[in-house]
């Protein structure tokens, strides 16, 4: 399994520049912070608690890791802002695709940290051997959906009312992206 060392500088809005580098076990708390940050806006993602201890944290980073996922952050000044995972589908039969999530705190969406790490998370999953991603998004995030299609990736399916939050339904986009050579 490669160990990628490569960290990639994009420029994004704002004049600001933004890093895309491997996490490493020591960005764990930044991470979680990223995790804990879009949890609470309870908009964004599907999950209502979050896991907070040590060891949850380093045995989500030790499985993806060892499983051949990738695992990106984004960082501005020194500070994680974002990260990205793509892990492997744990079928046999489906190691060839990735599963991508996403997160950027809020103050630092809208500026391009979202794209470039999803430029650089395509060109990492390459390398590695996969020939799709897949994602699912709610409905109600359009940006989201405008910057996937951005990327190339193609609406296939919606699930209606596929969670509840708050008392109110939220459709589930279900997206992917064919890797061709």
């Amino acid at each position: 399994m490669a160990v990628y060392e490569t960290t990639r500088v994009y420029p994004i809005k704002d004049g600001l520049i933004v890093k895309i580098r491997d996490a490493s076990p020591k960005d764990l708390e930044s991470i979680w912070r990223v995790f804990r940050s879009v949890t609470e806006e309870k908009k964004w993602i599907p999950v209502l608690f979050v896991a907070e201890g040590e060891f949850e944290r380093l045995s989500w980073f030790s499985h993806h890791r060892s499983g051949g996922s990738v695992i990106l952050v984004a960082e501005i000044g020194g500070e994680v802002v974002g990260h990205c995972l793509v892990e492997r589908d744990d079928w046999d039969a489906a190691a060839h695709v990735g599963n991508l999530g996403i997160m950027v705190i809020a103050e630092h969406r809208g500026k391009g940290v979202g794209n470039a790490m999803i430029t650089e998370a395509i060109i990492r999953v390459r390398e590695k051997g996969f020939e799709k991603i897949c994602l699912s998004t709610f409905n109600t995030n359009l940006n989201a959906i405008k910057l996937y299609k951005k990327h190339k990736f193609q609406i296939i399916g919606v699930r209606k009312r596929q969670f509840k939050m708050q008392g109110e339904y939220r459709d589930e986009v279900l997206m992917e992206l064919i890797l061709d050579s």
